[in-house]
């Protein structure tokens, strides 16, 4: 991704995770925020005033604080997307168009640039209905018009939120794959295009098996806690001390598991569909059994036996884990901090990050690689381009 250059205009967590993922594989970024910045740099909690919401989701990126209703502001993103490749953002539809920098005007003004637009609910060229086009939406309103909350929780409880933004989360992960789609049609036939994440859209497809049971069988999901409805035993489960997970996915497993618990060996649950209708009482013997071990004898039995388990671990078990790593960057007011690393490594991934950046932190260095000199800028700061 060496190279590559993106102008990100996106805010909270959607496209400025996307953006992330490409900016940690080597791709250049001039994050630009309006006048106060992205809005998450004031969702908390904080850490001496600095949002901990915005440091998961903005290193590697040059920030430079840009007011696009002022020409001077529109002048530099326009210096900006000379040579760009990539434009992503996450603006409620028509307003990119009343700014001036929608699909069709920058198309014909950068026949090669990329646009990579994320929308709540689609947009119009997608033949979504304008009552749906210009509504806004947030990860809770995604999660729970996207059929996840109404599934999730124990039967007879309330819906529920997952506690990560999963609705955030999918639709960055799939509009850093229409970046990259995007890109590899220009690269084989050198035809650009728009394309339009819906978040929405994206939901339906994070529903998989269920949606297709609910579209092909006509059966609705329902709540069932951890539990899975068609493999038995798949579920959390209390031993002595906490809680582990037990993935029984094939019969060997099975095969594998009832000595290594000591269960019994009932004729009628040496298939998964058997286990399935005799779920009670397989998931009573797995309780009974697991209940007498704690979860590091629970594990080390399981893992032996190649049977998928592993305990409940708290957050900062997870992040303490030997087979996640870890980065550490200086960040200009907080010293030395520690991220998550990237999902995966490519000969491309960085191998040193740069922090989230303060807010218009990078401003004169991104104008002085345009060639704006210092009387400039300050001509641009007077008309208002950097807003008040």
């Amino acid at each position: 991704m060496r190279g590559l250059k993106i102008v990100d205009l996106t805010r909270v967590l959607a496209g400025p995770l996307a953006v992330q993922q490409l900016a940690d594989q080597g791709a250049s970024v001039v994050k630009i925020e309006p006048p106060g910045g992205d809005e998450t740099r004031a969702f908390g909690p904080w850490v001496d005033g600095h949002s901990t919401y915005f440091l998961a989701a903005n290193r590697n990126k040059r920030s430079i604080v840009l007011d696009l209703r002022t020409d001077a502001g529109r002048e530099v993103l326009h210096a900006l997307l000379a040579d760009a490749d990539v434009l992503v953002e996450n603006f409620r539809p028509g307003v990119a168009e009343r700014l001036g920098f929608g699909w069709t005007d920058l198309h014909a003004r950068y026949p090669r640039l990329v646009y990579v637009a994320i929308r709540a609910f689609g947009d119009a060229d997608s033949g979504v209905p304008e009552e749906w086009t210009t509504r806004p939406g947030y990860d809770l309103v995604l999660q729970a018009m996207g059929g996840g909350a109404s599934t999730t929780g124990h039967p007879g409880g309330p819906p529920l939120k997952h506690s990560l933004s999963i609705a955030d989360l999918f639709s960055g992960f799939l509009c850093t794959q229409a970046v990259l789609f995007a890109l590899l049609e220009r690269e084989r036939t050198g035809r650009t295009q728009k394309i339009a994440v819906n978040m929405m859209q994206a939901q339906a497809n994070a529903l998989a098996y269920h949606a297709t049971r609910a579209l092909v069988a006509h059966e609705i999901e329902e709540q069932r806690g951890s539990a899975h409805r068609g493999l038995v035993p798949y579920d959390l489960y209390r031993c002595s001390d906490g809680w582990l997970a037990l993935a029984c996915g094939n019969d060997g497993m099975w095969r594998r598991l009832v000595p290594a618990l000591a269960l019994p060996d009932e004729p009628r649950w040496s298939t998964n569909a058997g286990r399935v209708a005799d779920r009670s009482a397989v998931d009573a013997v797995v309780t009974e059994a697991l209940a007498q071990l704690t979860v590091a004898e629970a594990d080390q039995r399981l893992a032996a036996a190649h049977v998928p388990a592993g305990p409940v671990l708290k957050m900062d078990q997870t992040l303490a884990h030997p087979t996640v790593q870890l980065i550490a960057t200086s960040h200009a007011a907080l010293g030395t901090i520690t991220l998550p690393g990237p999902a995966f490594t490519t000969l491309t991934t960085r191998e040193e990050h740069d922090a989230p950046p303060l807010l218009g932190q990078q401003r004169d260095a991104v104008l002085d690689a345009l060639g704006y000199t210092p009387d400039a800028i300050a001509d641009l700061a007077r008309r208002g381009a950097f807003g008040g």
